[in-house]
């Protein structure tokens, strides 16, 4: 489903209407932008599911190799001492990597929201504004209709 199609189908219907004391190629254009800077934000969330994906694939790689080395270790067959050790450490390390993972998710995600929601952001007062400037061109003719 194409909706980037479907938008400027709608808008090229709506730039045709003759609403009195509009300016509908202004608004029409202000929408336009719209739609772009909402297209962008929707092209870095998109980007930030990606990069959220990779980063799981590395993370369960990464715990499948902490896992093969593990059990390797523990088949040795050591004391039940140097057994003891060795799981601390392990479950000291599992414990370490799991905080440094959910700070690097928290990362990416927090870059994800903060890309996705910019161009939103710096397009809203821009839209205020067109439209502002468009009921001044409005009034000002409407203005001078009367005189």
């Amino acid at each position: 489903m194409d909706l980037t199609k479907g938008a400027e189908e709608l808008l090229n219907m709506l730039a045709q209407l003759k609403v009195p004391g509009v300016d509908m190629d202004a608004l029409v254009a202000s929408q336009r932008d719209n739609l772009e800077a909402l297209g962008a934000s929707n092209r870095a969330a998109l980007e930030g599911m990606k990069a959220v994906a990779e980063w799981q694939k590395k993370v369960l790689k990464e715990t499948i190799e902490e896992i093969t080395g593990a059990v390797g270790a523990l088949a040795k067959g050591a004391s039940p001492q140097e057994t003891l050790v060795e799981q601390t450490e392990l479950a000291n390390k599992a414990f370490e990597v799991a905080v440094r993972q959910m700070r690097e998710l928290s990362e990416i995600v927090t870059k994800a929201n903060k890309e996705a929601t910019d161009a939103i952001v710096k397009r809203i007062p821009e839209s205020l504004e067109e439209i502002k400037d468009v009921l001044k061109i409005d009034s000002a003719l409407s203005g001078s209709r009367k005189a």
